[in-house]
């Protein structure tokens, strides 16, 4: 039912990869050179003074956060079929897993632009999608859970 524990999960699941969309992933500067790098949902950029030296367009994060928040809100509305649900939740834990790799891959390649040395400092949005694998495996347990429960309702029967 919709008042299970697992909505809370699946809904946390919505809001962080929400806040992820909004809040910033990765950020480098140096302040002798003038020198920028970061990291949004959309682009990952290097500019010196102002001026853009490096651009590459890095949408697919924002469509695998998108996709990740449709999935979990149709699990979240397809109580009643707890096989569809955990089916669901699977594919929406490979979506978040790629999201989460293309993140920590992208921030490695923004380290390189300039000071190697010296490391960005990563925002808010860039732990996201782990807080939204977590609250999904447990979504999953509590799905899981209640099947079992149901299961073993029908034995007695």
């Amino acid at each position: 039912m919709i008042q299970r524990i697992q909505t809370v999960f699946l809904f946390l699941v919505m809001l962080a990869m929400t806040l992820m969309l909004f809040l910033p992933l990765w950020n480098k500067q140096d302040g002798n050179t003038g020198a920028q790098a970061s990291l949004t949902i959309a682009a990952l950029l290097h500019q010196t003074n102002g001026k853009v030296v490096y651009q590459q367009n890095v949408i697919y994060l924002g469509i695998g956060a998108a996709l990740a928040i449709v999935l979990a809100g149709i699990s979240l509305f397809s109580y009643k079929n707890r096989q569809m649900q955990v089916m669901l939740n699977l594919i929406n834990t490979l979506v978040l897993v790629g999201v989460l790799i293309g993140e920590v891959v992208l921030s490695f390649k923004g380290e390189k632009f300039f000071l190697p040395e010296s490391k960005g400092v990563y925002g808010v949005g860039f732990y996201m999608p782990g807080v939204a694998l977590l609250c999904n495996a447990l979504a999953n347990r509590f799905i899981r859970r209640d099947e079992m429960l149901v299961r073993s309702m029908d034995r007695l029967r």
